[in-house]
């Protein structure tokens, strides 16, 4: 997998509107008018918005179905920016009557493309100084109020905090674009946003545990077949080591001589819950006492996985209504293998890839989670797909060759304890060296990489290429000195 990447400033993609609505105050005339509504227009037309609102609100009270009344008092309530009770004496008005609905709706546009504009020049201003973002902000908020369904509106709101780097103010407009439009983008960027959240929760659950789990890990790993260095390695040194005791008569064979035994050890470590019996150097025997357990906190992990779900839930949805959309596989895929849930993955990732045998971005990101997933033969499958389908598909080249090594070793690593070293080593040789093309055609792409050009030595090492191993530990050593 590509390492994960820090966001990007959001390009804005807004253009301010560029005329404004022109308002019109020319009245009705006055006749059939109630007191207060006629001494409301006096009002209004001397700007005295304070009393105009005084002598509306009294004719509403008196008279609720007064439809003119409701429109002229949103109107006065806008000039007094009460964007809240303008929109609120609006509905009222259009609940009574459709008469001033195109006038309405041309209060609304008025103040809301002022707002908007102001809001998208700030943006656009903030690149050259931060102190912008905040008026644009100001300003985008406001429009809201004035529009609360505005998809421009809660999108440059949202690229301001993008770009501000207040990832977490900017879940709220994201968080309504996606919910009420469904929108693509607002899609991509939350995924990121909540496995950036999950991964930092994973990561603090990794520091605070990480030496318990390194050992539980040692624990679990010893195997029969280890040798007792390698166990001593892991675990240290017993807490007891015993030895039978030597028999005083020799047993002998069919032709009397005394039969060849290896001497048997058994090693107990007590807290491990570990009993160990070895046969010469090898581990021959693994009893578990009890089931070490070191005390792990799990709580910020399944705190990190309810965080991962959040972003595979929308990313999942989003996935089917924009299925060409790389960017948002990309993070699904990485939400799926961050969350640990990589047999769900596996179940949806081959869905698509089948339905979609032409598409190289499917048959990869499948491939990644049969990968993880330990599948090395499907893995392998899915990256060949890939790459017939476009052969510098370099992360796929990698992946493919890395499919190979991973699966040499865990050949290697659980190789049965009476399995012929000689045919194990024969068996991993061959995944090596089916591995080296891949590796070696993205040496070439990426030739800066010390960690790539380690890898390739232990390969080259254990095909018994030693002059190619010795040349690539050397690029390696050159490239972390900066040379």
């Amino acid at each position: 997998m590509e390492k994960k990447k820090k966001f990007s400033k959001a390009k804005l993609g807004l253009s301010s509107l560029i005329a404004l609505i022109a308002l019109s105050f020319a009245f009705v005339g006055f006749q059939c008018s109630s007191a207060e509504l006629t001494s409301a227009k006096l009002y209004m037309q001397r700007s005295e918005w304070d009393k105009a609102e005084t002598h509306l609100m009294k004719e509403v009270q008196a008279n609720p179905q007064n439809e003119e009344a409701w429109y002229y008092l949103g109107r006065v309530r806008a000039e007094l920016k009460n964007w809240a009770g303008m929109n609120e004496a609006f509905q009222q008005a259009l609940k009574l009557s459709d008469a001033h609905k195109k006038d309405i709706y041309a209060v609304v546009d008025h103040f809301w493309v002022q707002y908007y504009n102001t809001g998208t020049k700030y943006l656009q201003s903030a690149k050259d100084s931060s102190s912008y973002y905040q008026k644009a902000i100001d300003a985008f908020r406001t429009a809201i109020e004035i529009a609360p369904d505005s998809e421009m509106t809660y999108r440059g709101l949202a690229y301001t905090f993008l770009n501000m780097g207040s990832v977490d103010s900017a879940k709220e407009p994201l968080t309504y674009l996606w919910t009420k439009y469904r929108d693509e983008e607002s899609a991509k960027f939350l995924g990121e946003i909540y496995f950036e959240d999950g991964q930092k929760i994973k990561d603090e659950f990794n520091n605070e545990n990480g030496d318990k789990l390194v050992k539980l890990k040692d624990v679990n790993a010893i195997q029969e077949g280890m040798t007792k260095e390698e166990v001593a390695s892991d675990l240290g040194q017993p807490d007891e080591k015993q030895t039978p005791p030597v028999p005083q008569k020799a047993v002998k064979g069919k032709r009397g001589m005394p039969l060849q035994s290896t001497q048997q050890e058994t090693w107990v470590y007590k807290t491990y819950g570990l009993t160990l019996v070895f046969d010469g150097d090898k581990l021959k025997q693994k009893k578990v006492d009890f089931v070490y357990n070191p005390g792990v906190d799990s709580t910020k992990y399944f705190q990190a996985v309810e965080v991962f779900k959040k972003a595979i839930n929308i990313l999942t949805e989003a996935n089917k209504l924009y299925p060409s959309n790389q960017a948002i596989m990309t993070e699904l895929t990485n939400c799926y293998i961050a969350a640990d849930m990589t047999d769900q993955a596996a179940d949806a990732f081959k869905v698509a890839s089948e339905r979609n045998p032409g598409n190289k971005d499917f048959q990869y990101n499948y491939g990644v989670i049969l990968l993880k997933a330990k599948d090395y033969e499907g893995a392998i499958s899915q990256f060949e797909k890939t790459l017939k389908l476009d052969p510098e598909y370099w992360n796929a080249v990698y992946n493919l060759g890395a499919a190979y090594v991973n699966w040499g070793v865990d050949i290697q690593d659980n190789a049965p304890a009476n399995s012929d070293p000689d045919s194990i080593r024969k068996v991993v040789s061959e995944k090596f060296q089916n591995a080296l093309p891949y590796l070696e055609k993205f040496a070439q792409h990426k030739s800066d990489d010390p960690s790539l050009w380690e890898l390739l030595a232990k390969v080259y090492a254990y095909t018994n290429q030693i002059q190619k191993a010795q040349e690539a530990i050397q690029k390696a050593d050159s490239l972390r000195q900066g040379h």
